[in-house]
């Protein structure tokens, strides 16, 4: 996995992100395309004008925190 680090955070692509919570790419990119109203998945980042991002550390609280609702 080539996860970029800034600073002491790790950053997911969207491609590691979805690979990790086990859905499919398009399902993130609909999550994130309305986060901002309904907060589905772990938070997505724009880094440029395009590229989303995720911070490791969130996709894992994700993880946790679906998995104890189920």
């Amino acid at each position: 996995m080539n996860r970029a680090r800034l600073g002491r955070e790790c950053w997911l692509t969207a491609k590691e992100a979805a690979d990790r919570l086990r859905v499919k790419r398009k399902t993130l990119y609909n999550w994130a395309s309305t986060w901002d109203v309904e907060h589905r998945g772990p938070k997505p980042y724009r880094m440029g004008s395009r590229a989303l991002r995720y911070r490791e550390s969130e996709v894992d609280e994700y993880i946790e925190s679906d998995s104890r609702a189920a």
